[in-house]
């Protein structure tokens, strides 16, 4: 008898929490399509701006490059695909799945940059309403591997650098960061900032939803804030070298006759790498060097 009622109480609750989650499913959805729906003329539209547009975090993404993702992508060197927009444009997965028919989202109709939606949902239960967790939410669009510029193009590298993989005749060396970081890009890039009340302008601040890095953070964050650790004076060297190395394989490779040798493609990748990381590999730089001496040691074999 007492096995019955059990089995009956743990039927109800069973079938109470599959008609709950069934309900918000359901929720969700029409809050999306009567989200796109409200505007016909531009199939998604951001509106965060109307509740958040007088907060800091609003104020500093306006001077992030995310705002001006979508101008860049239209703007830019390389031939518009519709599918950049994923990365280029916040909104576009949200219609592609939930597209108003006769309004295609696509280079012409998109509106939005980088903006709100691209990293957070109210409807989200990771911390700070994200999207995904934050060691997993930058890699989806700071990556190489998207194809988006065209075959053999490296468009960005930050991922592979900071991860120190996908280079050629190099082994996988992972900058020191990752694990001092947690694999969490905003640990740098969105370093605490002073609010605007300070009377510095908005333009100049980092971090926060700005996005910017300052090297300042190196040592104010406790990793490097010793004399002989000092990053204020390091980096400048580093960057000296590695763009110095630049050059060099720039020559061999502007010099080379056949293109299309694998010694040549090797090179020319772990160039572009580095190139595609910040201008000079920035995120690993002991990564960044020994793709660079890699694709010099190839000098003999390029023709």
């Amino acid at each position: 008898m007492k096995q019955a009622f059990l089995f009956l109480v743990l039927s109800l609750l069973m079938g109470s929490f599959v008609v709950l989650m069934l309900a918000t499913i359901q929720a969700e959805t029409e809050e999306t399509q009567q989200n796109i729906s409200e505007n016909t003329k531009t199939p998604f539209t951001e509106g965060c701006n109307k509740c958040h547009g007088d907060e800091d975090a609003y104020k500093e993404w306006t001077q992030a490059g995310h705002s001006h993702a979508l101008v860049n992508l239209l703007e830019g060197p390389y031939e518009v695909k519709t599918s950049c927009l994923s990365c280029h444009s916040s909104g576009y997965e949200t219609f592609a799945e939930y597209g108003i028919p006769g309004h295609p989202y696509n280079e012409k109709t998109a509106v939005n940059a980088v903006a709100c939606s691209s990293c957070h949902s109210h409807t989200s239960k990771e911390e700070h309403l994200l999207v995904l967790p934050a060691k997993k939410l930058c890699v989806t669009c700071h990556k190489m591997d998207c194809g988006c510029a065209g075959a053999g193009i490296v468009h960005q590298s930050q991922t592979e650098m900071f991860l120190g993989r996908e280079g050629a005749g190099v082994r996988r060396m992972p900058s020191p960061h990752v694990r001092a970081m947690k694999k969490r890009c905003v640990h740098c890039h969105m370093a605490e900032v002073e609010p605007s009340t300070d009377g510095q302008p908005i333009e100049e601040k980092h971090g926060g939803h700005t996005f910017k890095a300052d090297f300042s953070t190196c040592s104010s964050a406790g990793c490097h804030d010793t004399a002989d650790n000092d990053m204020t004076k390091k980096l400048p060297l580093y960057r000296a070298e590695i763009e110095a190395k630049m050059k060099e394989v720039k020559a061999v490779l502007d010099n080379a006759k056949d293109k299309t040798s694998q010694s040549y493609i090797d090179a020319k990748l772990n160039y572009d790498m580095v190139k595609g990381d910040s201008g000079y590999g920035l995120h690993n730089v002991p990564y960044a060097r020994a793709l660079l001496e890699h694709s010099l040691s190839l000098k003999s074999e390029i023709k």
